[in-house]
């Protein structure tokens, strides 16, 4: 089946089953584990495994596609269907056979998976401490620690973590059912209510060799394997968002004639977008090759969050007074727009490890 028709398929499906949800997954924190589901049926996370793996080998720039169409009516499913996709790209780039067992339910959404990346991210920039640590024990590693902020989870979920063991580092697949593992409920947020996060207790956990993504000595390629998918993948919730926002910009035009006088008009944003656009398609093509440029890759991801936060701001500023009311779009678009640029890698983190790259002459730092 053809790019264009699997996103045709996933456009009707967004809008027939997740338009009708948005306010409640905004509004009542629904998780729309139904939808997630469907949309694995019909192959909407199939697109960064290969036919071998139960995918469609499509690649990233189509996932990314995927993300936008779901981002386009709400940007919290978008952030869920991120995580599963995030989880699929690690299991695609793994060097090790036995955990790729996953890959086939994952891609199908017939297991519903998670990302626990965020603080090995940070972590690996310099920005905090590793929460999880891990001792080799036999036939695994043990795991202990704490994580505050891991969504798309539940009691059957599976996600990837991290955990340091001396100077280097294991990523490996766990879940719920597993033995003590912990799932404890986060204080209420402001937008993404519907994306089931919790924050992650573990408690002596085994992990075995099967279900790990990387071992120490695999861990520094492999990390550089994943990273430039994991980022360029976040562009397609920012996308969605923006799409709704030049939608709302256009709809408060009509008619008005004090909108001229508004900074980041349509024209203007409609121009940005479509060079971020253009160069994420290229990126995730390069990434997809394991030849994306990481410096490239950061600045595109913080061209988004800056993107997403001023077309949200000036979507709510066209609209007016409309625009300050709870049900406006544009209400929720604005809350949507400051998560893009504050999850992981958040636009204070991109713009430093920008700095440190630029400084080094565009040269990764060894991990």
């Amino acid at each position: 089946m053809s790019r264009e028709t699997l996103l045709n398929q996933v456009a009707g499906l967004v809008q027939q089953k997740l338009k009708p949800l948005a306010e409640d997954i905004d509004r009542k924190g629904l998780y729309p584990e139904a939808f997630m589901r469907e949309l694995g049926e019909i192959g909407g996370f199939a697109y960064v495994g290969s036919s071998e793996e139960g995918g469609s080998g499509l690649g990233l720039s189509a996932q990314i596609a995927v993300l936008r169409e779901i981002g386009k009516e709400c940007g919290a499913t978008a952030f869920s269907a991120w995580c599963q996709a995030a989880c699929a790209w690690y299991l695609h780039q793994t060097p090790n056979q036995s955990v790729k067992r996953y890959l086939p339910d994952v891609l199908s959404a017939k297991v519903l998976a998670g990302t626990g990346m965020s603080n090995t991210v940070k972590h690996l920039a310099g920005i905090e401490e590793h929460l999880l640590q891990a001792v080799e024990t036999e036939g695994g590693y043990t795991v202990n620690g704490i994580l505050p902020w891991v969504s798309n989870l539940g009691a059957n979920h599976i996600w990837a973590n991290t955990a340091q063991i001396g100077s280097s580092y294991v990523m490996f697949i766990t879940g719920a059912q597993r033995e003590g593992v912990s799932l404890i409920a986060c204080p209420e947020f402001c937008a993404l209510e519907g994306t089931r996060t919790f924050a992650v207790k573990f408690d002596n956990v085994f992990v075995p060799h099967e279900d790990v993504l990387a071992e120490p000595d695999q861990f520094t390629d492999f990390i550089k394997s994943i990273k430039t998918g994991f980022i360029l993948l976040q562009i397609g919730i920012g996308a969605g968002i923006i799409d709704a926002c030049l939608k709302e910009i256009e709809l408060a035009n009509v008619g008005s004639e004090t909108n001229y006088f508004l900074d980041h008009g349509f024209d203007e944003l409609t121009k940005r977008y479509n060079t971020l656009l253009v160069k994420t398609e290229k990126l995730a093509h390069e990434s997809y090759q394991n030849q994306a440029n990481l410096l490239e890759t950061l600045q595109a991801r913080a061209d988004a969050s800056q993107l997403c936060l001023d077309a949200a701001q000036s979507a709510a500023l066209h609209a007016g007074a409309k625009g300050y009311l709870m049900s406006s779009p544009v209400q929720r678009r604005s809350r949507e727009a400051l998560f893009v640029a504050i999850v992981t890698p958040a636009l204070k983190h991109l713009r430093k490890e920008i700095s440190d790259l630029e400084f080094m002459g565009g040269e990764e730092f060894s991990i």
